[in-house]
């Protein structure tokens, strides 16, 4: 038994005592093409209080009856939703520049918390032809999204949410 013990102890110091959290939340609203789906936002977190540390992963959302998933990850400029090739700047805040949204109220994905996250969308997708299926995401509008977050404690990241189900 004796010798177990610093085994457990150094396993757990190497572990870092980890907790890993993942936080979601739900919104109902019109995509791209103007049909209401469900909207799922969510990131993980792991927290290792003996190092005195944290890790996110980035912040996405998938939308329902789409296999577009929008990333926002860190960047310079905050967290940040990346225009990708297929998308297409729709209000004027977006033009010129890179960025297809924003979580507002953070610079960091280490600073969100559970509650209210709001997520601004900038752009649109846009099929380069008629071959090009569709990839529809939240539709851009001017007054941000209100994602109500919660976090809940999981045993590993296995556990992470799966797009919401299309009914069509």
């Amino acid at each position: 038994m004796s010798k177990r013990l610093p085994c457990l102890l150094l396993a757990m110091a190497l572990s870092g005592c980890a907790h890993h959290y993942l936080y979601s939340g739900m919104l109902e609203a019109p995509d791209s093409l103007g049909h209401l789906r469900r909207h799922l936002l969510y990131w993980n977190a792991t927290v290792r209080p003996l190092w005195f540390d944290s890790r996110e992963g980035s912040v996405r959302i998938l939308p329902q009856c789409s296999l577009n998933t929008l990333d926002y990850d860190e960047q310079p400029g905050g967290i940040l939703f990346r225009k990708r090739e297929r998308d297409e700047p729709v209000l004027e805040r977006a033009n010129g520049a890179d960025v297809c949204g924003r979580i507002l109220h953070a610079d960091r994905i280490v600073d969100l918390r559970p509650g209210r996250i709001d997520v601004t969308v900038d752009c649109r997708d846009a099929p380069r032809d008629a071959f090009d299926t569709p990839q529809p995401y939240l539709e851009a509008r001017e007054t941000p999204y209100q994602f109500q977050v919660a976090r809940r404690e999981v045993k590993e990241f296995s556990e992470i949410p799966t797009r919401p189900a299309c009914k069509e």
